[in-house]
């Protein structure tokens, strides 16, 4: 097995199948049959109280639309995230030590700390993750996000309104539904294609 693959680990299947998402939520491409790299990326809310999380949204997207929908974002949001992105000192530190550190099989490379702020995943009401995979493997080479909810807020004020609409009009055409719901989805657009 190639030594910068190793297996997907479970949060990053599908909530509603329980397995390796299959297929690009854009252009339906075969995820899994190991020629196409692919993201995934889930907004998830923990519910305390309840001792619960549960998945707000989730999509896997194959390299091509990914860096399809990249090239549609304004030049502004994209320096705006490059510039927050590369100022976080504990976010740089992280990927060093990501990329230094030899990962091994049975290691979940998930961080159970959100990669800015460094607060703990159980202390966070929502958090995304974000990963990079190749047919039925993750590629390690990518270090795995977790990012927790305020960083999320961050990241969608550094958007110009040019990118807010497409990543509005993105939600809208994949994950539709209810007016209600699509207002409680609209803070988090996903922003890491």
């Amino acid at each position: 097995m190639d030594s910068q693959l190793t297996s997907i680990p479970e949060d990053f299947y599908s909530f509603e199948t329980g397995q390796p998402f299959e297929s690009c939520l854009v252009c339906k491409a075969d995820l899994l049959a190991g020629d196409i790299d692919y993201f995934v990326e889930k907004a998830i809310r923990n519910y305390h109280e309840h001792d619960v999380k549960d998945v707000v949204y989730e999509y896997a997207i194959c390299w091509h639309c990914a860096h399809e929908m990249n090239g549609q974002m304004s030049e502004e949001s994209m320096q705006n995230i490059q510039k927050y992105f590369s100022r976080q000192d504990l976010f740089m530190k992280n990927i060093q030590e990501y990329n230094t550190k030899e990962h091994l099989e049975d290691e979940n490379p998930i961080p159970d700390h959100c990669v800015i702020t460094g607060e703990s995943v159980s202390k966070l009401d929502e958090y995304m993750i974000y990963g990079h995979f190749r047919g039925d493997k993750m590629v390690k080479s990518t270090m795995p996000y977790l990012l927790s909810g305020s960083v999320m807020d961050d990241v969608s004020d550094l958007l110009s309104n040019e990118t807010i609409d497409q990543l509005d009009d993105f939600m809208g055409e994949y994950f539709g539904g209810p007016p209600e719901l699509e207002e409680l989805w609209k803070p988090r657009r996903p922003v890491f294609f």
